[in-house]
This record gives C-alpha cells, structure tokens and sequence, in this order.
C-alpha cells in the first residue's frame, strides 16, 4: 500500500450520496443522526474532501449500519463459521489527509474487530481538525518506520517497528509519523456495536432509526 487509490474517495462518496438519497434523507437529517455537520457531509459526497476512518465511523454508528456497507457494498451477511481472507493485492483502500487506510476483511460485516492497515501521512497534530474517538479498544502495531501516539491523557510515546499499543478508542488519540519514511501501521480496532447491528433496510423497514446527535463537528 504505497499510494492511495485516486478514485477512494470519489466512491466512498458516491456511495453515501446513493444511500442517502435512495432512502428519502436529507444532508441535515443525516447531520442530526450523526453528528457530522451538514456541509462536511456535502464535501465528502461531493469528493472536495476524502474521510477518515473515525469520520466514517461515526456516520455509520449513528445510523445502525455496518461499515462494510459504504467500504464494501458486497460483503457476505453474518453467518456462523464464517471466515475472510484478504489476498496481497486486495483490500478496500480509502484516505484522509492523515492516513491512508487499506481495510481487510471487508466482504465480512458485523465483525468485532475491524483490521486497518496505514500509512501514516501526518507530521504534525495540527495536520488534525481534532481528536479521533470511537467507542471500544484498539490495538496499534508499527510495521515499519516510527510513529508518535498522541492522546487526551498521555504524555506522547513513541512506537518503532515491532512495536505496539493497546488503549481505549474513546480516549482522544492521533499517529504522527516521525521517520523518514511515512510510518505502515497495523490498527486494529475492537466494534463494541457490531453484534447490535442488523443490515440498515431492516431499521428502514421498521421505521426504528435512532437519533443520536454527537459532538464534535470534524472531517
């Protein structure tokens, strides 16, 4: 994953556009279910700007919907016994200003651990808008290069290849690469919702949606 992939981002939000659109919603009502302004999600449809994985997150959380459904449209169902492999060449990639994200595993949803791997393009935390949070834990491994972890309540630690950390996601946190190189890392996030989720036309047809406003307004 030495590049991201040009048309990420323009189908990432070409398939928020057709899902929002295909079920009568407007900008600001999904903005009230998320949490995520109005004219954040106009530039993410629009391709003006790319999403990050916590953005996505938090849009996909406040509509009860499996994040593999915007990252991969054709993932299997939950079933038992199930298993995923994802071949060197395969995996969804998306981006953001700070990372670059190749998602495994993604043709399986409702999973409890989601598996990230990054090239962390960050050097500074001003290259952020804010903290990243997400509920649940997360585990973070370098595979080459060197990273800082910033968070709300740590003084930064610094992490080189081999090396890792495990934390709770909710607690502000942010990779900064600080190698020569932009830092590949392994994060793997634990989804305390995943068993909670069913496939979002269930909560359609049932009229069950929830609205959850969040705070924290950021792309």
């Amino acid at each position: 994953m030495a590049a991201k992939n040009d048309d990420s981002a323009s189908r990432l939000g070409r398939r928020l556009r057709a899902w929002r659109t295909g079920r009568g919603l407007t900008l600001a009502a999904v903005s009230q279910k998320t949490g995520v302004a109005s004219s954040s999600l106009s530039k993410i449809e629009n391709e003006q700007v790319s999403v990050s994985y916590h953005t996505l997150k938090r849009i996909c959380d406040g509509l009860d919907m499996p994040i593999e459904d915007i990252i991969n449209p054709e993932h299997k169902k939950f079933a038992p016994g199930r298993r995923s492999i994802t071949r060197a060449p395969d995996g969804s990639e998306f981006g953001s200003r700070q990372y670059i994200y190749r998602a495994h595993a993604t043709d399986m949803s409702k999973k409890e651990m989601i598996p990230l791997e990054m090239v962390v393009l960050a050097r500074a935390s001003e290259d952020f808008e804010d903290w990243n949070k997400h509920e649940g834990e997360e585990f973070v491994y370098v595979l080459s290069g060197a990273i800082d972890v910033l968070t709300e309540f740590y003084a930064p630690t610094r992490l080189t290849a081999g090396e890792s950390l495990y934390f709770d996601s909710s607690m502000g946190h942010m990779y900064i690469s600080v190698s020569d190189e932009d830092a590949r890392i392994l994060s793997i996030c634990y989804d305390p919702r995943a068993h909670m989720q069913r496939d979002i036309s269930d909560f359609f047809r049932a009229g069950r949606l929830d609205v959850r406003p969040l705070a924290n307004e950021s792309v």
